[in-house]
């Protein structure tokens, strides 16, 4: 019975540690999603700054090779090629600033997990407390007792003497 007992809160906690483990722990299930979430977030901002940098190259080469860009451009800024008129209208500014969005800075995110020493004290917690309530078990129903101390006394010229023996 004992053996049975020790073995059953053994197992109980032993299981609980496990499941906890799996669940909540390093790397486990709940850790595993969170770097995933991670892995996507990453991967959404690489592709953004990924699409900034094609349209970069693409207009660096169109200011570089295209003539009707690069004049395009300059009349952004205000100048005019031969024979062209340049009508200014008060309220517009000649420059319209185009700046690229560079993107943000992403942070590594802290990953939460429980410890390995609270999924082991978790653990042993069910394993003690599964004992005991075992054992309070065992003894309501009569399968163990506790030790029972019975008093054997003798009369000696008029005194009692005890004398305890353990049953």
């Amino acid at each position: 019975m004992k053996r049975l007992r020790l073995l059953s809160a053994a197992f109980a906690g032993t299981l609980c540690y496990v499941l906890i483990s799996v669940c909540a722990g390093r790397y486990g299930i709940w850790a595993q999603g969170q770097l995933e979430e991670q892995k996507r977030m990453l991967s959404i901002h690489e592709a953004s700054i990924e699409r900034i940098h094609n349209e970069l190259v693409m207009e660096k080469n169109a200011l570089l090779n295209d003539a009707s860009v690069i004049a395009a451009h300059a009349r952004r800024l205000g100048y005019v090629s031969d024979g062209e008129i340049l009508v200014k209208i008060r309220g517009l500014s000649s420059y319209q600033n185009t700046v690229k969005d560079p993107g943000f800075a992403v942070e590594e995110g802290e990953i939460r997990y429980l410890s390995e020493r609270t999924c082991k004290s978790i653990g042993f917690i069910i394993f003690g407390l599964l004992y005991i309530v075992l054992l309070l078990g065992d003894f309501a129903r009569g399968r163990i007792s506790l030790p029972v101390r019975k008093r054997r006394f003798t009369v000696l010229n008029g005194a009692v003497v005890y004398d305890m023996q353990q049953n």
